[in-house]
């Protein structure tokens, strides 16, 4: 369909005009009004108008709106009747429509769909509300849970799984292009320290960090619910009897004309979901290596700023630093009239130092280390609960997947959390409960910057395998 098929064509025409503040103001008043109000009266809107927008109605010149409504100028020299122009031009070009109530000439707006989300964009724009991240992968991963473990409603599960990662995609591309504007703001001549504080901390922290990148390595970590989703579609894919429930849902809710569309629309969900979560941790390892370089270079610009301020304080400090190099000392006795002068007082004679003969003193008592076995039990409790035996069963056969085995030199350790879960896995596979056992090689090998023992984990043997 063609955009302008459905909006009219001077729609955007107010957002161009010189008056375009006030009529976006004017629009976030109408957006107040519908939200509060199931129907708007005409005249409580004007009032509303009058009311929010007095000072910018009245400043604004409607000469050119009175023209081409053939309306009096000096009707148009007031807040009323500027406020009707403003209503009548928003009227024009398509953002409201006016109706009349039944058995009566009172008149109302009405706010067409397109123009309510055109409104509603807008304002997130020029909001201040921090971005909130919704649990995508844990969301894909209940619903599609559900529908397998209760045998029903596989249709709706596999949509919602299907726009759950659609939209996860988008969030991870849209972290990764923020991620690299941040990075240009950091490049930006002209910038002070505090502005580089003000962009890391306050926006970048709380807009990126906080809303989105944490979440992802966390609670909704992908890591962590990859192989239960990849399970779950990987046996509806499988199983042509799921398959055709899918299609009869589809067909029954009028989402699938046909039993034949919906078979190909049920494989293209199916195929595109599991393709995201097989190549999805590569996007994620390309916004870390992007987040780390933007926080080292923000890091290294803020340390040149301060080591080479060039403000009056910059420069004294400097001055200061060199001030016992005898160049220096010239320099400024020619330019500024500096003389270098000293004085003598009591405490500039000389004493004579008294020498003692150095005699063996008592030797000290060697005290005994009291090791609190309270404090150590704390400390390997609070170490227990961050990184527990599923956490790191579920890192471990993460990484071996559908082998039998996996070495070091096959881990992939980008940061201290894949360093440390590692080396917990060496501990865990000496366990009789652990799901893996561990086999230690000579020698050590290079892993990421990590140098770590030769080590290779193996799929525990069930009993009867």
């Amino acid at each position: 369909m063609n955009l302008f098929d459905r909006i009219p064509d001077k729609f955007f025409t107010i957002l161009a005009s010189s008056k375009k503040e006030l009529y976006v103001q004017a629009l976030f008043v109408l957006r107040d009004a519908f939200q509060s109000e199931l129907q708007i009266r005409r005249d409580d809107l004007l009032a509303q108008l009058t009311d929010s927008l007095e000072k910018g109605i009245m400043d604004a010149d409607f000469t050119e709106e009175a023209e081409e409504e053939d309306v009096d100028i000096e009707e148009a020299a007031n807040v009323s009747g500027k406020a009707h122009l403003l209503l009548r031009k928003l009227k024009d070009t398509g953002w409201v429509e006016t109706e009349y109530a039944a058995h009566s000439f009172e008149e109302y707006i009405t706010i067409p769909d397109y123009a309510i989300e055109v409104i509603n964009l807008l304002y997130d724009l020029t909001s201040q509300k921090t971005h909130e991240y919704n649990s995508y992968v844990y969301g894909t991963y209940a619903v599609l849970e559900n529908a397998d473990t209760s045998h029903s409603n596989y249709f709706f599960a596999l949509q919602q799984a299907y726009t759950n990662t659609s939209n996860l995609v988008v969030e991870l591309k849209s972290l990764f292009n923020n991620i690299k504007r941040y990075f240009q703001l950091v490049e930006k001549p002209g910038q002070d320290v505090n502005d580089l504080l003000h962009e890391h901390f306050d926006e970048y922290k709380t807009k990126i960090i906080d809303a989105v990148y944490y979440p992802l390595k966390t609670m909704d970590s992908v890591p962590r619910f990859k192989n239960s989703i990849l399970d779950i579609l990987n046996a509806w894919m499988d199983n042509e009897e799921i398959r055709d429930q899918i299609v009869r849902e589809g067909v029954e809710r009028r989402v699938f004309s046909s039993g034949m569309e919906g078979r190909e629309e049920t494989q293209s969900m199916l195929a595109s979901t599991m393709d995201t979560y097989e190549t999805i941790e590569e996007m994620i390892r390309e916004i870390d290596r992007k987040h780390n370089e933007y926080t080292n270079a923000s890091i290294d610009k803020i340390r040149y700023l301060i080591n080479a301020d060039q403000s009056a304080k910059g420069k004294l400090v400097d001055l200061l630093k060199h001030s016992g190099e005898s160049r220096l000392i010239a320099a400024m006795e020619d330019n500024v009239e500096v003389f270098q002068h000293s004085f003598a007082d009591a405490d500039s004679l000389y004493e004579q130092v008294k020498r003692t003969r150095r005699s063996e003193g008592k030797p000290l008592a060697v005290a005994e280390e009291k090791v609190d076995p309270a404090i150590i039990g704390s400390f390997l409790e609070d170490v227990r609960k961050q990184y527990t035996n599923q956490k790191i069963d579920a890192y471990i056969l993460d990484v071996m997947g559908d082998r039998e085995s996996v070495a070091t030199e096959e881990f992939h350790l980008p940061d201290t959390e894949d360093f440390i879960l590692f080396l917990l896995g060496t501990i865990r596979g000496g366990e009789e409960s652990s799901p893996f056992t561990v086999t230690f090689s000579e020698g050590n090998v290079d892993v990421d910057g990590w140098n770590l023992p030769r080590i290779t984990f193996f799929m525990r043997k069930m009993n009867g395998e």
